[in-house]
């Protein structure tokens, strides 16, 4: 039964305006232009987060009655953007070219893997896929076009646009006269006449595949002139809406508004519509801090790609949203949640009542037209399944609003009814459950539970349904763990062991092994203890040989961990699981000669003292760390090697701050945390330890380990800089 739709009164916040404003189409096909994937990479989650919201857009559209015609280019010309080159994605080419693919062979096998992510997501395709590498024609033609109106100039056989000559640059980002700090990631280049000009055609002579013939010699164009050419070829001089992530707004978008609005002279776009960033465990995606994930990375953990549309969906498009895969879990459980609301109360013979359908359907479209508010619209899912809607309006409303939200109610409901018990099977256990024969009718559940993967599902009168479970209802068989905000904490219960020691087992197993052995060689006999393991980043064959090693050893805990959790948190999650009197915290590059464990809580039971480890910091402005290790004193950090603490004293100073995904300063963070809490930090050098090589460190490339340093460093910095009174306290 289809609702009528309600009205096109839908609202907008257009980045241009800074304010929410009622969308009024140019006519009666919307024309929407999206910045589309740059096809030298797979497209992450965080990209993908940015192709939701446009499809949601459309979806909304189309929804209240407009055609729409969407472009979504392919940008397969990256080496013109300098982030390609910051981020190594050149090497990534050229590895692939020496394997004897050519550079249209990537940009091909990329975009291929770009469409099944978005199939994946109930992404609609765009009516027009442009190829940048298939619209240079129009690029050269609309250059010449800004040169020939004196907007862009040539020097050197490169071609710039000036862009003091269009006096409304920044308009988008509202940054007009602060330029010279936002355009500091483009390269400094001697042809410019003003370093903040941007190349629109880059002339080379170098041996490149990807070089075109022109006027000004052979070269390629600039990142922004891509779009503008083919936004103009098929949406006009001017259009509706334009969408992309807040990162594109300066200077792509910048510099898209100002060459359209240069050569056509009238207005570039009427609205635009930014998503935030999608964070990843509180900080921004890389490869580097191994917290970039794919599509592919959220299937082959049986978590359905659209919990993390559902995801998205809970939150709105303008507020940034923190992805973890403990959060994409919780998404996958409200997803089954409500496919299962709609299995169980689909192909029912109650009668529609469409007055009382579409007060709830007009409430879901309300929210929509309120800036694509879809938080609100699952909230009001939710609310009608405790509603006095009967069970065919509650299916009424979800195929109604499902249009825009493609969660795949229906789609599941088929998928899921796809076994069906054999008419004699069926009568003869609901019989027996009528006559309460519960043994009998068990048995035939088993059996069809064991050989068909399904569930079965019990009415008070005896009757029953029998569902088909996906993958993504089951439960994984190796309990994994992906946060530590998926542990209950320990914290609160009273102590159990003297001593918890916490290791990290990753790839590096002959340290883990070597420290391991150490440990259990120098605990004193007449101290209880727990080894706890997070099984943090290692390969399935090492795991398996440790985990068989060492299972049967005396009080050692293994915690699975899948994917691999940040320095910070996998800490965290040992410290919730901990019940010892004292926490260790021993890093495998280190070795135990001796009995380290009575001297270190000897000092651990001066309640003045947080914090004892063997390796010290002292800093006398908190911008330089100097390692003590001379003599037993007072510092102002414990270095992450090896540090011990009273459990009961987290509740005060708090756990390890969960955004250092690098162990690199996150030690002095904690420290400060300890300090702060009024406890001092006591360094002992005379512990009977060895340190060797740090393998993470060693193996790690110093550019890499240079940049993730810096950026924890940074990270400390925020929050500590004004604590310059901590230092030195108790000198």
């Amino acid at each position: 039964m289809n609702l009528p739709k309600t009205d096109k009164n839908l609202y907008l916040f257009n980045t241009l305006t800074k304010k929410i404003e009622k969308f009024i189409p140019i006519d009666d096909n919307v024309k929407i232009y999206t910045c589309g994937p740059t096809v030298y990479r797979d497209a992450h989650i965080g990209n993908m987060r940015t192709y939701i919201l446009a499809d949601i857009l459309k979806k909304t559209l189309q929804h209240i009655g407009y055609q729409v015609t969407h472009v979504k280019n392919i940008t397969d010309v990256g080496h013109m953007r300098q982030e390609m080159l910051d981020e190594g994605e050149d090497k990534i080419i050229a590895a692939a070219i020496k394997e004897g693919k050519s550079a249209s062979d990537i940009a091909k096998d990329y975009t291929e893997k770009f469409f099944i992510d978005e199939n994946a997501l109930n992404i609609n395709k765009a009516d027009y896929h442009p190829k940048a590498t298939q619209h240079i024609s129009e690029m050269l033609s609309m250059i010449d076009r800004l040169i020939n109106s004196k907007m862009a100039y040539i020097s050197n056989q490169n071609v710039y646009f000036e862009i003091k000559k269009f006096r409304e640059y920044g308009k988008l980002s509202g940054n007009i006269s602060n330029l010279s700090t936002l355009n500091n990631n483009e390269e400094s280049d001697p042809n410019k006449r003003n370093p903040n000009d941007f190349a629109i055609w880059k002339s080379t002579n170098e041996n490149r595949e990807l070089i075109w013939e022109s006027q000004f010699g052979k070269g390629f164009p600039g990142w922004h002139i891509e779009c503008s050419a083919m936004a103009h070829k098929y949406l006009g001089e001017q259009f509706d809406i334009h969408t992309g992530g807040v990162d594109n707004i300066f200077p792509h978008h910048e510099g898209e508004i100002a060459q359209s609005e240069s050569t056509f002279g009238k207005k570039h776009v009427n609205y635009w519509v930014h998503g935030q960033h999608l964070l990843s465990e509180g900080i921004k995606m890389s490869k580097s801090k191994q917290n970039e994930y794919l599509i592919s990375d959220i299937s082959k953990r049986s978590i359905d790609p659209l919990a993390f549309r559902y995801l998205c969906l809970m939150t709105s498009y303008r507020t940034k949203l923190n992805f973890t895969f403990s959060a994409l879990k919780s998404a996958q459980k409200g997803l089954n949640k409500l496919r299962h609301i709609y299995w169980i109360n689909k192909n029912s013979n109650d009668a529609i009542n469409i007055d009382k359908v579409k007060m709830w359907s007009d409430q879901a479209d309300k929210a929509l037209m309120n800036n694509l508010n879809t938080s609100k619209v699952l909230s009001i899912l939710w609310q009608s399944t405790k509603s006095d809607l009967n069970k065919s309006e509650i299916c009424n409303l979800f195929e109604y609003i499902d249009d825009v939200l493609s969660l795949d109610f229906n789609k599941y409901y088929l998928n899921q009814n796809k076994f069906e018990l054999p008419n004699d099977e069926y009568e003869a256990r609901k019989k027996n459950r009528i006559l309460k024969n519960f043994d009998q009718s068990d048995k035939v559940r088993s059996k069809s539970i064991n050989s068909n993967n399904i569930k079965y599902y019990d009415f008070s009168n005896g009757d029953y349904r029998v569902k088909k479970i996906s993958n993504y209802e089951k439960t994984n068989s190796e309990h994994t763990i992906s946060g530590s905000s998926e542990l209950k904490s320990n914290l609160s219960i009273k102590d159990e062991y003297d001593i918890s020691i916490c290791l990290i087992l990753d790839e590096y197993t002959n340290d883990f092994e070597r420290c391991i052995n150490s440990i259990t060689d120098n605990i004193p006999k007449n101290f209880s203890y727990e080894i706890q393991i997070a099984i943090n980043g290692t390969q399935a064959d090492k795991k398996k040989i440790i985990i068989n090693k060492y299972k049967h050893k005396k009080n050692i805990f293994f915690t699975h961990i899948d994917p691999i959790c940040g320095a910070g948190s996998v800490r965290n999650i040992m410290i919730k699981k901990s019940l010892g009197k004292y926490i260790f915290m021993v890093d495998t590059s280190i070795e135990i000669k001796g009995d380290i464990f009575k001297v270190i809580i000897d000092d651990l039971n001066n309640m003045k003292i947080g914090l004892v480890g063997p390796y010290g910091l002292k800093t006398n402005d908190l911008h330089h760390f100097h390692e003590i290790s001379e003599k037993k004193e007072f510092v102002d950090a414990i270095q992450l090697y090896l540090l011990a603490f009273r459990r009961e004293i987290i509740s005060n100073t708090g756990m390890f701050r969960e955004n250092f995904r690098f162990y690199r300063n996150l030690d002095i963070d904690f420290s400060f945390q300890i300090k702060n809490a009024n406890l001092k930090l006591l360094s002992n050098p005379n512990l009977k330890i060895k340190r060797h090589t740090h393998s993470i460190w060693e193996n790690t490339h110093p550019k890499t380990r240079d940049e993730l340093s810096k950026d924890n460093y940074k990270r400390f910095l925020q929050k500590w800089k004004n604590y310059k009174h901590l230092l030195n306290k108790y000198k």
